[in-house]
């Protein structure tokens, strides 16, 4: 399976691919897909767990990173280090058995704690004054991203490890 993320301010489309085995929820309305990769260049280091969800009803999709043993870890700079990135970006679609999204440019990163940060606004808004975004998907990026936020802050969201 692939998994299609087009950024409109780059002129390639990034393309994931998902083997059959890491495709652990394929429905109308969401998918989760793992993969595992090395955690760096450096021969001999272990292995993680990459896991992106997308969901066919949100303006949001969620990336996470686990220990082959099934714990969250910490990725990020020193001092900015999260748990998920959360990208703004259109609903999940299928086409055939490819999932597609457009990234809408503003993130959301979390930490363990649950606090959280917001990236790439000054990006975002480049990118809706340039109508690389239009005026409708501005707009539901920002309810979509006013719907994770409520999503994160309310403690009744799905725990991310436990799908």
């Amino acid at each position: 399976m692939r998994d299609y993320d087009y950024h409109p301010n780059e002129p390639d489309v990034r393309v994931f691919g998902v083997p059959e085995a890491g495709v652990l929820v394929r429905t109308d309305e969401m998918y989760l897909g793992q993969t595992r990769e090395p955690a760096s260049l450096e021969w001999g280091t272990p292995s993680l767990v990459l896991r992106h969800y997308a969901f066919a009803g949100e303006w949001f999709k969620l990336n996470a990173t686990f220990s082959c043993e099934g714990e969250l870890i910490e990725t990020g700079a020193e001092g900015d280090e999260y748990v998920v990135n959360c990208d703004i970006a259109t609903p999940l679609r299928w086409t055939g058995s490819d999932a597609t999204a457009v990234d809408l440019f503003l993130d959301v990163m979390v930490r363990r704690d649950g606090s959280y940060w917001i990236v790439d606004r000054p990006e975002f808004e480049d990118a809706c004054s340039r109508q690389l975004v239009s005026n409708s998907e501005a707009r539901n990026a920002e309810a979509g991203l006013r719907s994770l936020l409520r999503w994160i802050t309310s403690g009744t969201a799905v725990r991310i490890g436990d799908i």
